[in-house]
C-alpha cells in the first residue's frame, strides 16, 4: 500500500513538473491536459491550479483558478499576488519583474514640487494646526476650522471599515516597497511663487519669502508609501522645555551641574515615519531531552515549531532614530491615532521615511525574533530536562503593515564640549537621551559597595564564624 502511495506521489510530481515547463514554454493546451492530470491524483495541491491560471487569458477563469489555489494554500504568495493584480489592488505597471533584483536608482538634480498653502479665509493670516484647540487655526485672528460632525464621523467608520492594515506581500513585489525618499525638492510656494530648496523626506516647509506655512506635493513622492494614520501631538513647546528640564535635573551618577547646561538645549518639533507589522511566525527548533534517571538517563533529539502572533511591531522609518531611541520613547499609544490628514501637518515639520518597506520588515523581523528567542527555552517540551536548543528557520504569514506618522520633539545640547541628544515623545511627554556621567560619583558609589563588602566579611569573622564544638 505504501509502494502504490509512493508511485501516486511520484506521477503527481512528473506531471506538475511537465505542465509546469509546457505553461512556461506557451503550450497551454498540454500544459492544462498535465495539470489536470496532476490535480486528479492530488486535488489537494495548490500548485497546479496556480499554473492553470497561466494558462487563459480569461480573466474570469484566471480569477477562478487562483481562487482556488489560495483556498487550499492561503499563504501561497504567488496566488495571493495574482489575485491582487488581476482583482486591481496591485498596480501591474510598478511590479518588478521576476528574477529581476530589486535595485532602486538614486535620484540625480533636483525634483520640483508645488506648495498647498494654508491661509486663512477671514484674515489671509498664517494657518497652522493647535495643540491645544485640536483645529486647524489662524496664528493672526484666530480663526479656526472645524471639522463636520458627520464626516468626523464618516472618517472614523471608513478608517474602521479599512483598518489600515495593508498586505505585505501586496506591495513587495512592487518598486513602491523598495522606494525611499531620495529626492530634494525645489518648492514653489503656493502664495507668493517664491522658489526654495527642501532636503529629501521634508513634506512640510514655511516659505522663507512670505512665511506661509506649505505642505509639498510632487511626483518623486506620489511613488511613496503614503501614510495611512497619524498621532497628534500632544506636547507644545512651553511643556517640551519643562520636560527636557526636569529630565536633566534627574539622575544620582549625573553630574551636579547638568541642568544649567540646559539653556543651551534648542528643540525642534516633527512628525517622523513609521512602520508597524503585524503577523504570525513559526520558528522551528530542535534539542535533546532527557529520557529515564540515574544510570538509565539518555538524551534523546526532539524538534519541533513553535508559532506566535506579532502585532504592531514598531520599526523607525528614518535610519537617524537608532532602535534604542525608539525602546526609550516607547511605548506609543498606537490605537490613539487619526485618520492621515494633511491638515494635521500645517504648520508642522514632517520627514518621510529614509528606510525603505522592504528594509523595515527585515529590521521589523529581526525584532520579532529577538523577543521571541529568549522565551522559546521554557515554551517548548514543558516540564522535561533539555540541552542543545537551538533555532532553526523561521515561517512568517499573514503579514500586513501600517505606515503611521509620530511626534517627536528632537534637540540637541552642550556640556564641557560635547553634544548630547535629546528626544521627547510628543504623544505621551516621555523623554529619552543622553547624559554625562560624574566620574567622580561613580568611584565614591564603588568604593561605598567595597566598603560595605568589607564591613561584611569582617562582621562574618568576628560574630559568624561558628565556635569549636
Amino acid at each position: 500500500m505504501n509502494h502504490s502511495f509512493n508511485d501516486s506521489e511520484r506521477q503527481f510530481n512528473e506531471y506538475l513538473r511537465d505542465g509546469i515547463s509546457a505553461a512556461k514554454s506557451g503550450q497551454n493546451r498540454l500544459a492544462q491536459s498535465l495539470l489536470n492530470r496532476a490535480l486528479l491524483l492530488n486535488s489537494a495541491d495548490s500548485r497546479p491550479y496556480l499554473w492553470l491560471s497561466a494558462t487563459t487569458d480569461d480573466p474570469r477563469e484566471q480569477i477562478d483558478y487562483l481562487e482556488r489555489a489560495v483556498t487550499l494554500d492561503p499563504t501561497n504568495n504567488a496566488a495571493r499576488r495574482g489575485l491582487a493584480v488581476l482583482k486591481g489592488m496591485i498596480d501591474p505597471a510598478k511590479l518588478i519583474p521576476e528574477g529581476r533584483e530589486r535595485v532602486v536608482q538614486p535620484f540625480e538634480g533636483d525634483v520640483e514640487a508645488e506648495g498647498e498653502t494654508y491661509l486663512c479665509p477671514r484674515c489671509g493670516g498664517r494657518m497652522a494646526f493647535s495643540v491645544l484647540s485640536e483645529q486647524l487655526t489662524c496664528e493672526y485672528c484666530g480663526y479656526y476650522e472645524e471639522q463636520d460632525a458627520e464626516e468626523a464621523r464618516a472618517a472614523e467608520l471608513h478608517s474602521l471599515a479599512d483598518e489600515s492594515e495593508r498586505v505585505l506581500d501586496f506591495v513587495m513585489p512592487t518598486t513602491t516597497g523598495h522606494l525611499w525618499a531620495q529626492a530634494q525638492h525645489q518648492l514653489v510656494c503656493g502664495r507668493c511663487g517664491a522658489h526654495s530648496l527642501l532636503p529629501a523626506g521634508q513634506k512640510t516647509s514655511q516659505c522663507p519669502y512670505c512665511g506661509s506655512n506649505q505642505i509639498l506635493k510632487s511626483t518623486a513622492q506620489e511613488d511613496l508609501v503614503e501614510p495611512q494614520l497619524l498621532a497628534v501631538m500632544k506636547v507644545d513647546s512651553v511643556k517640551a522645555n519643562l520636560l527636557a528640564r526636569r529630565w536633566l535635573g534627574k539622575g544620582f551618577f549625573s553630574p551636579d551641574n547638568l541642568l544649567a547646561s540646559s539653556v543651551t538645549l534648542r528643540l525642534r518639533p516633527g512628525y517622523y515615519s513609521f512602520w508597524t507589522f503585524d503577523g504570525t511566525v513559526e520558528i522551528s527548533w530542535t534539542c535533546e531531552v532527557a529520557e529515564g534517571s540515574g544510570n538509565y538517563r539518555q538524551w534523546h533529539a526532539v524538534n519541533g515549531a513553535e508559532t506566535r502572533f506579532f502585532n504592531d511591531m514598531l520599526v523607525s522609518g528614518v535610519k537617524a532614530l537608532r532602535v534604542e531611541d525608539v525602546n526609550g520613547l516607547a511605548p506609543f499609544d498606537l490605537e490613539n491615532v487619526e485618520v492621515f490628514n494633511p491638515d494635521y501637518l500645517a504648520g508642522w515639520p514632517a520627514v518621510l521615511y529614509d528606510r525603505s518597506l522592504s528594509d523595515s520588515s527585515l529590521v521589523g523581523r529581526d525584532q520579532v525574533l529577538k523577543e521571541i528567542e529568549p522565551q522559546l527555552y521554557g515554551l517548548i517540551e514543558v516540564g522535561r530536562e533539555k540541552r542543545n536548543v537551538r533555532i532553526g528557520g523561521s515561517q512568517w504569514s499573514g503579514l500586513t503593515f501600517k505606515h503611521i506618522l509620530l511626534p517627536l520633539w528632537t534637540g540637541e545640547y552642550q556640556f564641557q564640549g560635547k553634544t548630547y541628544r535629546v528626544l521627547i515623545n510628543g504623544q505621551t511627554g516621555k523623554v529619552t537621551g543622553e547624559k554625562p556621567r560624574d566620574s567622580v560619583k561613580i568611584v565614591f558609589f564603588l568604593m561605598m559597595i567595597a566598603l560595605v563588602f568589607v564591613l561584611m566579611i569582617l562582621l562574618y569573622v568576628i560574630f559568624g564564624a561558628p565556635g569549636p564544638a
